[in-house]
């Protein structure tokens, strides 16, 4: 029914404003006492959990940073069967993101292109909403960035400032490699290592698609001397050759963006196998970019990853998508 009714409505309106809808239908769903139940009962995958070191997962399914900027509805979003769930990317200050419309769809690639430019409304807001955390229910992940990602000294003032507010309520952070420069990335690192023995919530790098198999090799050491706890395989990508069912056309008239979705599993299924054969085992692994059905999350367990996460799936699959994902996932 979702496929065959209510996606093509909703794909009638613009992604970034049904998306918000969303969002708000999801604050009014919250104080739906009886509905949350039914909801629960419903989507509650019946699969195995994971441990990772004192993180323990109710099953192998998350959702990716990018879905709740705000951080304003991730408890609601855990009812639909996820056992962890990233929000952000969060930034200190507010960041109004690039002009509308910047989200887009592309049904016959089962595609997303998006140039947000990591919209959020600063740390002050995000801080407020994360207090509604239930603890036990899911895992909770932030993924945090500077205002000031060519300025050495803001940058590592305010990660570590990040990394030290929100640790009563994350469970993890993550860093999106290229986002940072990596000469200022490695002076910030170093700067939340202390924070990090005090506070010991661990942290990810998250790889872009393009990044080229032969720098992996330097990424993983860099990662290792930093004291990098895994990675996130992969972000959006940049290669429009992935896109062999959109015309021309349509591809132009969308215009610059990230590609996610079904396009880019091959790659990131790449970087995934690459990382698995070549980290420690204690690195934890999470495996996102393409991951659209039971099939992608397989071959992305079969790769080396221990996790996995989704979010075009769940705008071209629907919420039921969870479900079938985490039982398929042993």
């Amino acid at each position: 029914m979702y496929k065959s009714i209510i996606r093509p409505c909703l794909f009638r309106i613009d992604a970034e404003k049904i998306h918000d809808q969303i969002i708000t239908l999801l604050h009014i769903y919250r104080h739906l006492g009886p509905i949350r139940s039914l909801t629960r009962s419903l989507f509650h995958p019946k699969a195995v959990p994971f441990q990772w070191h004192n993180l323990n997962f109710s099953n192998r399914v998350g959702l990716s940073a990018g879905f709740d900027k705000e951080a304003s509805c991730f408890d609601e979003l855990s009812d639909l069967g996820f056992g962890f769930i990233e929000v952000g990317t969060v930034t200190p200050h507010k960041v109004d993101g690039n002009p509308s419309p910047r989200i887009f769809r592309l049904p016959k690639d089962h595609a997303l292109i998006s140039r947000t430019g990591f919209n959020n409304p600063g740390k002050e807001m995000v801080l407020q909403n994360l207090r509604q955390k239930q603890n036990g229910k899911y895992i909770l992940g932030v993924n945090i960035n500077t205002n000031y990602p060519a300025d050495e000294e803001l940058a590592r003032a305010e990660i570590t400032d990040l990394y030290s507010t929100f640790s009563e309520y994350a469970d993890y952070y993550t860093i999106n490699w290229g986002s940072i420069a990596p000469e200022i990335l490695s002076s910030v690192l170093i700067a939340v290592a202390d924070k990090k023995k005090q506070i010991g919530k661990p942290i990810f790098l998250k790889l872009p698609a393009d990044v080229p198999i032969e720098k992996l090799d330097d990424i993983i050491s860099f990662a290792r001397q930093h004291h990098i706890d895994g990675f996130i395989a992969t972000g959006p990508s940049q290669d429009r050759s992935l896109l062999i069912h959109s015309s021309q056309a349509e591809v132009t008239h969308v215009g610059a963006g990230g590609i996610s979705g079904l396009p880019i599993i091959y790659k990131s299924i790449e970087v995934v196998r690459y990382l698995s054969a070549h980290t420690p085992k204690e690195m934890l692994i999470i495996g996102a970019g393409g991951v659209m059905t039971p099939a992608e999350a397989t071959s992305m367990l079969n790769a080396g990853a221990h996790l996995v996460q989704i979010y075009s799936a769940f705008i071209y699959e629907g919420p039921f998508v969870v479900k079938r994902i985490a039982e398929a996932c042993k």
